[in-house]
């Protein structure tokens, strides 16, 4: 069920409605009385606007108390600590997302179902006060943006909601969605990415979909208009005052690869905006660390969750086939510290590089768009010059290649004039190349987001198109690279519906 404002005027106006969306910090002291019961009122007043406001005093300790406990999580990163039976230092035990300032209890927006229940299991009623943004000034009539039934549904339980997440597979066309919510409400935007390229993909999209021309806040570029996209990194910089200024002028906040809200970074943002509406997109909303919650509570319950398997059914993406292809290397692992020197001889192992190098030849060769994924630029820039001196037209795809250059490599992919890109994670969210039809991972992994948005990478459809293959690199001599494979394979059955035997063939 999506929980949302409906029953608050957009006007700010105050409606009495009977109950039946962090920063780290620490739990609130209790009133030193129960309001409710000893003023006889059963009323608990709210404030919207970036979170929900509550006056402590107003709040039964009982409430309190669970409220607190509900937003308060274990910290991965001391969990991490403790499990490598490292010293924990300052890192504390537990995360809470609520904060108290004077004698005000702020909430996450999202966290307005569990403010609910606890007001419903207390027989009390709630009374919002509408104080979130939304501009008078609306943007000039746009183009109507086409969409699919799924995408649209989501947009009007959106309008209706007012915040909510998008859970759609790599190529079922979050940004489509996202810029036919910014058509449909007509309302100034603020897009939020975590990568400068990301943002590039983001003006094209407004550019070519709705005519506008975006404005960008990073790489040293504040420019603010109508749609603005902005990098998370560069508006953390920012002091407070500039950045409450700048998220005061949007009525729509739109999350692109809304997963990553855990990092304080971003639900430090997200928990500063007071625009009236609030879209996260993601395809891989699962997070191994626990903080899954985190989606909900700052940005709302789901307003569309699509399945890789309808959207396959109704030939909206493609099937890929995944391929193992055993490797010889080996290496003597025993204990936790062998990890990174491990790698560093994997990534050097000349056999190994010479078994990636020649099967990513012989698809490029025979006409695909091939996508070489691993996780250290060393590895990534000796397989694009191995490549590059077989005669193919290969290039290394790193964050150290200029910004201006990455662009110009991706149009060249999309336009066919280079056949292979070796990246590291830096290709693992938002790679846009329809035309990819071929995926090695030379590298290894488990982490099921990068696994299911790799796998997402080739499920594009596109008229040049005629097969899909995710190429794994399986180091079985290794155990525990060998355990990492078997996860990744199960992954994969899991996004194509098969078995996981059928998926490692």
């Amino acid at each position: 069920m999506v929980e949302d404002f409906s029953e608050m005027h957009g006007d700010g106006g105050r409606v009495v409605s009977r109950t039946q969306d962090s920063h780290v910090g620490a739990a609130p002291s209790a009133p030193a009385r129960d309001a409710s019961t000893a003023t006889g009122m059963r009323t608990l007043r709210v404030r919207v606007d970036a979170g929900l406001r509550l006056a402590v005093g107003d709040v039964p300790p009982k409430v309190l108390e669970g409220l607190c406990r509900a937003l308060s999580l274990p910290n991965p990163a001391f969990l991490k600590l403790v499990r490598l039976r490292k010293r924990p230092g300052a890192e504390p035990q537990t995360l809470y997302f609520f904060r108290q300032q004077e004698r005000e209890l702020v909430l996450p927006r999202g966290a307005i179902h569990l403010l609910r229940r606890a007001a419903d299991e207390a027989g009390l009623t709630l009374s919002f006060e509408d104080a979130r943004v939304l501009p008078p000034k609306r943007l000039a009539k746009l183009p109507e943006v086409p969409l699919r039934d799924y995408q649209s549904a989501a947009v009007e339980r959106l309008v209706k909601a007012t915040q909510g997440i998008a859970v759609l597979p790599c190529g079922a066309g979050k940004s489509v969605l996202a810029v036919g919510a910014i058509s449909r409400l007509r309302t100034p935007t603020l897009i939020l990415v975590h990568t400068l390229d990301l943002a590039e993909q983001w003006r094209e999209h407004v550019r070519e979909r709705l005519g506008l021309e975006a404005g960008l806040v990073g790489a040293g570029e504040e420019e603010v208009r109508a749609v603005t996209v902005a990098v998370v990194q560069s508006l953390a910089r920012w002091d407070e005052a500039k950045l409450d200024a700048f998220l005061h002028r949007f009525g729509l906040l739109v999350l692109d690869e809304a997963h990553h809200i855990a990092a304080s970074a971003f639900h430090r943002l997200v928990d500063r905006c007071p625009a009236r509406y609030r879209l996260g997109l993601t395809a891989t909303p699962e997070r191994e660390d626990g903080l899954t919650p985190l989606l909900r509570l700052y940005l709302g319950a789901p307003l569309a969750v699509v399945r890789h398997e309808d959207l396959v059914a109704r030939g909206v993406l493609v099937v890929p086939e995944v391929r193992a292809v055993e490797t010889a290397f080996d290496y003597p692992y025993f204990r936790a510290a062998d990890y990174a020197p491990m790698l560093e001889s994997l990534a050097e192992d000349k056999a190994r590089n010479d078994l990636v190098v020649g099967a990513v030849a012989r698809e490029a060769w025979a006409g695909h768009l091939c996508l070489v994924l691993t996780g250290r630029v060393d590895h990534c820039e000796l397989l694009a010059h191995r490549l590059s001196a077989a005669g193919l037209s290969a290039a290394a795809l790193t964050s150290e290649v200029p910004r201006e250059a990455r662009k110009a490599l991706l149009d060249q992919a999309r336009s066919g004039r280079v056949r292979v890109l070796v990246a590291t994670s830096l290709a693992d969210e938002g790679l846009d190349l329809p035309r990819l039809s071929r995926v090695f991972l030379a590298y290894p992994g488990r982490a099921r987001g990068r696994t299911v948005q790799r796998l997402g990478r080739l499920m594009r459809p596109h008229p040049e198109k005629k097969s899909a293959v995710l190429i794994d690199f399986v180091d079985g001599q290794v155990p525990l690279l060998r355990r990492h494979h078997a996860e990744r394979r199960q992954q994969y059955a899991t996004v194509l519906g098969v078995s996981a035997a059928a998926s490692a063939h």
